[in-house]
């Protein structure tokens, strides 16, 4: 499964289990995934594009972040 900034945090967490710990030390605010009940909530319906939103970083910076992670090709821009 590629990563991409549509994938849902819960999509990405489940395909890729270890990027949990990716985007916590991307930004503190990312540990409340560790409750499941919120990461339940919230992770099925915020996409990758409104969690750099909320880390404040860049959309392309976070989702190549995510995909360096897990060996995956950075991208050059986001896809229409």
């Amino acid at each position: 499964m590629n990563i991409s900034e549509k994938m849902t945090v819960n999509q990405l967490l489940e395909a890729f289990p270890q990027l949990q710990n990716v985007l916590i030390d991307l930004n503190p605010q990312f540990n409340k995934l560790k409750n499941p009940l919120l990461r339940n909530t919230i992770g099925r319906v915020a996409t990758l594009k409104q969690a750099a939103s909320v880390a404040d970083i860049p959309v392309l910076t976070f989702v190549n972040h995510l995909r360096t992670a897990v060996g995956q090709a950075p991208i050059n821009e986001m896809p229409e």
